[in-house]
């Protein structure tokens, strides 16, 4: 998958889900790749193309040609074409969900509920400015009405993000830094909206704004912008 660099909010932030190049071993004198190789190159490939053109407008016969491989594999790995779009979804959110993870995994109760939002935030603009296919295909899909997906197959549980964000929001509340009664459902809901405008209408807001949200430090000013609305959104009302 392509991976871009992007700036967000004074730091670097670069894909931590990185996944490896198709595994190969020696063989017979020379390098042959692994049955998980075959496999891992398709899921990528149809990654790709279809968050490109969407289900509908890719062949099984261009992701093989793309992967370099026997047709058959997609068969014998994912059934049939609707297999590996399923396999390319769960790719692409699967990357998300690890990032999320070691989000979780690295609060701490010092970090206080501000910061904590701020961290998840913070990850959702650089993913979105990192893994470009996963805002595409999830466009294809609301334009299909979800029609090829099921939450228990393709990975888009939010469980544990939301399981977070309810956890933050409740410490916020009872410090009376938040509102109290937020659901965080709509709170997620409006996180992935405030960061994913950006990189979903990228192209058409940069010509009808004059703004354009392909360079850097535009997307710097626009996280941190992204950052300040949450926040504020969520804060308890002043005293009277």
């Amino acid at each position: 998958m392509i991976r871009h660099r992007v700036r967000v909010v004074g730091h670097w932030c670069m894909p931590s889900a990185e996944r490896k190049g198709p595994e190969e071993r020696k063989e017979g004198g020379g390098r042959k790749r692994i049955p998980g190789g075959v496999q891992a190159r398709l899921v990528a490939e149809a990654s790709r193309l279809f968050a490109a053109r969407g289900f509908d407008g890719v062949a099984v016969d261009e992701i093989v040609a793309a992967a370099g491989v026997n047709k058959r594999m997609v068969y014998h790995y994912f059934g049939n074409k609707e297999g590996i779009y399923r396999a390319a979804v769960n790719h692409v959110f699967a990357d998300l969900q690890v990032l999320e993870k070691r989000m979780i995994d690295s609060h701490s109760e010092k970090d206080g509920p501000v910061k904590g939002l701020r961290k998840v935030v913070s990850l959702y603009f650089s993913f979105h400015g990192t893994y470009p296919e996963f805002v595409r295909i999830l466009q294809w899909e609301n334009l299909n009405e979800g029609r090829h997906l099921a939450v228990e197959e393709s990975g888009m549980n939010k469980n544990p993000i939301l399981e977070h964000l309810e956890k933050l929001l409740k410490e916020g509340a009872a410090a009376g830094v938040f509102r109290k009664g937020l659901d965080a459902r709509l709170v997620l809901t409006s996180l992935i909206g405030l960061t994913g405008i950006y990189f979903s209408n990228r192209h058409t807001l940069s010509r009808s704004l004059g703004l354009d949200f392909g360079r850097e430090d535009v997307l710097a000013r626009a996280a941190a912008h992204a950052e300040k609305v949450l926040l504020a959104g969520l804060r308890a009302d002043p005293p009277a």
